[in-house]
């Protein structure tokens, strides 16, 4: 929907937020409200047929270094081109104070539709969170990370099954004693992705050792720390699952400095894939995610809403994750 919010709501004579939980279908409508919309919309265009937002979509993403989110953002923009919208994306650091004022600054912004990545970890903030980004007006679609207390659009992963793919192959290849390093365990993503390496153990009739569990932040240093960590605890550890490429990157240099050579002296399984990697001839396999199609897919579900009068069903679209196995030892420890 191209067309400003205030101006419906003046022209039905309902409120801001009611418009918005109408394009969003975040909360109910009375049906005769929904009419009285609906009908504004239309006014409003057959009054200017020339009347039109401008095609401003923004982003925010929580780590805009890291190629996971420059691959989403790439294809995304590369669909938004095609109709001829303008995407303006912001990095919000994995802050919620600094994602709170982007948000309030999009206030300001001619936009149409929101993409976010959001950082937010407290549940008992989340309702109030949901309810500043329905007062931007806009169709906001969720993107890696799921809110509660919304109905709005979201693309995701299936993190758990994508871990416990990978984890199983480790296994399966003759690794018993396979460390993890986990992202912040207050976000969902790396809660099911430590579950997934949970029931990969459960399903090989394997003990889980809670020794063997080590929480990152998402972030290089994390990687690289816990990494020299899990090798100088010597616990017998023969492989590492570690749960994002930022902190798989700070791993292989922790490893280097070390001389230990991955694929021989022990496996690594990253999670999510980079292409250097494979340039470099590195023996790192991987649970890889369909990054630009994340992009190119959250923009069609915006853009189905921005061109619809009537708020189309919320859709959550949960993609698969695929395991790339690299090197020539296939994951399979030396005996």
């Amino acid at each position: 929907m191209n067309i400003k919010v205030k101006d419906i709501a003046s022209k039905s004579g309902v409120s801001i937020a009611t418009v918005s939980r109408y394009i969003n279908k975040s909360g109910y409508v009375k049906q005769e409200t929904r009419e009285l919309i609906k009908n504004a919309i239309q006014e409003i265009k057959d009054q200017d047929e020339t009347y039109q937002r401008e095609k401003n979509i923004a982003v925010i993403f929580p780590d805009l270094s890291n190629m996971f989110f420059t691959d989403v953002l790439k294809g995304l923009t590369e669909e938004a081109e095609k109709l001829n919208y303008n995407v303006f994306s912001f990095d919000s650091g994995e802050s919620i104070e600094k994602e709170m004022k982007i948000i309030d600054v999009l206030k300001d912004f001619n936009i149409c539709g929101l993409i976010i990545t959001t950082t937010i970890k407290n549940r008992e903030t989340t309702k109030k969170h949901v309810q500043k980004l329905n007062s931007l007006g806009v169709p906001v679609i969720l993107l890696d990370r799921d809110l509660l207390f919304c109905d709005f659009d979201g693309i995701f992963i299936d993190n758990q099954k994508g871990s416990f793919d990978g984890v199983d192959t480790l296994i399966t290849s003759g690794h018993e004693k396979i460390a993890v390093i986990t992202g912040p365990l207050e976000y969902e993503t790396a809660q099911l992705r430590l579950e997934g390496y949970k029931q990969a153990y459960k399903i090989n009739g394997l003990e889980i050792n809670e020794d063997y569990i080590y929480e990152g932040d998402y972030q290089v240093e994390s990687g690289y720390n816990l990494a020299k960590k899990i090798i100088n605890d010597n616990k017998g550890i023969t492989a590492i699952f570690i749960c994002n490429n930022m902190m798989t990157l700070g791993a292989i240099n922790a490893l280097n400095e070390m001389e230990i050579k991955i694929g021989q002296d022990i496996s690594l399984l990253g999670f999510d894939d980079l292409d250097f990697f494979t340039y470099l001839g590195l023996n790192i396999s991987v649970v890889s995610r369909p990054t630009s199609e994340m992009g190119r897919i959250a923009f069609e579900v915006l853009s189905k809403k921005l061109m619809d009068d009537e708020p189309c069903t919320t859709q959550n679209i949960v993609l698969k994750p695929t395991i790339v196995i690299r090197g020539s030892e296939k994951l399979i420890k030396d005996n």
